[in-house]
């Protein structure tokens, strides 16, 4: 009998430690939603899709959409609020106003825009000229060691405390997580000093993510003075704070579609077994945080529909919306419709999230329009 009892309690402690993935808290909030699309003409050398840098600027009283378009080595400026195209910023490829090209991009104000290079980034004003150039400088001593900033993915520029943040690209293995290895970090303009956030791998990810095909990786969120991040495969939210530099960690269970991704043990090389299976399971994308609102948004897209044609794509699964509230409670959750959307950028404005539209399943694409479409809470 001994024997038996300490036999499931074994089994019961395995359990709990399997258990690694974290509790969602549901407070329901009774609210609506309402999309506005925002379709904006077209001029000769704008694009109805940008594959490069975009970014979201607004005000209280304005919202513009930069883009950089790489055919015409332009800032595309598009205001949103009226629906139309507000003019271009002609940029130089080379010399003392030359910016590269732009993988990431951060609009401080009408007049000063942060642009990332291979070595530091530059700001330049709405005439395209670079009024600022900050080269980021390593130490062997550094804890990221001698990377580029290319690596240094999806920065951040802090200007009140002149500091730059953004996730770490690291060439160890096991790429991309290999044990203990930081996940973060930020980069100090006035003391030229690097420093690895305390921010790890969780423990299912440590677990499991060698299980996950593809449907792996890391999304970051980065604004005012939060980090906010999760994983494609898992449903947890990770928030931390730069001021008080706490880690908040939050369930985001669905309770409309599916939220568990299956795992992949097939053959690491072959890339249509891995495409598969990121068709056929659940993928999170990152927490946004709405700043004039004080709450959080995150779109996952989960199991296939049931009407979707013989050759499945990542348009035909499911998507929602899912809201949370500053205590990360799950408040609202909202299906949306397929063949509308593109999750290729997210921004927010003081009436909502704003996400890309023209998608390439919808039967009415028009090319000579910019399609966005703002998702509206009325709470």
């Amino acid at each position: 009998m001994n024997k038996i009892l300490l036999f499931l309690l074994i089994v019961l402690l395995g359990g709990c430690q399997d258990n690694i993935k974290t509790k969602t808290v549901y407070k329901d909030l009774k609210s609506n939603l309402v999309i506005d699309s925002i379709c904006i003409p077209l001029d000769s050398i704008s694009l109805a899709s940008y594959p490069s840098a975009t970014y979201i600027y607004s005000t209280d009283s304005s919202t513009a959409m930069y883009a950089f378009n790489s055919k015409t080595w332009m800032v595309d400026i598009f205001d949103l609020n009226k629906k139309c195209l507000s003019g271009h910023i002609a940029l130089e490829r080379e010399g003392a106003d030359g910016v590269p090209y732009i993988r990431s991009m951060q609009v401080l104000s009408i007049d000063s825009i942060v642009c990332f290079n291979d070595n530091g980034f530059l700001i330049f004003n709405e005439k395209g000229k670079v009024i600022s150039k900050e080269a980021l400088t390593y130490v062997a001593s550094d804890c990221v060691g001698n990377f580029e900033i290319s690596q240094f993915l999806q920065p951040f520029y802090d200007k009140k405390h002149k500091k730059i943040y953004g996730r770490l690209i690291t060439s160890k293995d096991p790429y991309p997580y290999p044990p203990m290895e930081k996940l973060f970090a930020e980069y100090d303009l006035c003391d030229r000093r690097w420093t690895a956030l305390p921010l790890e791998l969780p423990p299912y990810m440590q677990k499991y993510w060698q299980r996950m095909g593809q449907n792996r990786n890391l999304n970051i969120w980065i604004s005012d003075t939060r980090i906010c991040y999760n994983f494609t495969c898992l449903s947890d939210i990770f928030i931390y704070n730069m001021i008080d530099q706490r880690l908040q960690i939050v369930g985001g269970e669905s309770r409309l579609v599916d939220n568990e991704v299956s795992f992949y043990d097939g053959d690491p090389q072959n890339e249509k077994a891995k495409w598969q299976h990121w068709i056929d399971n659940p993928v999170f994308y990152a927490p946004i945080y709405d700043k004039f609102k004080d709450i959080y948004y995150r779109i996952q897209v989960s199991e296939l529909n049931k009407h979707c044609n013989d050759l499945p794509t990542p348009y035909d699964k499911k998507i929602v919306l899912a809201l949370f509230n500053n205590n990360l409670e799950m408040i609202s959750e909202f299906q949306l419709e397929n063949y509308k959307y593109n999750f290729l950028f997210f921004g927010v404005d003081k009436e909502g999230l704003i996400v890309g539209g023209n998608n390439p399943r919808d039967k009415s694409i028009d090319y000579e329009v910019l399609k966005l479409y703002r998702l509206k809470i009325i709470m």
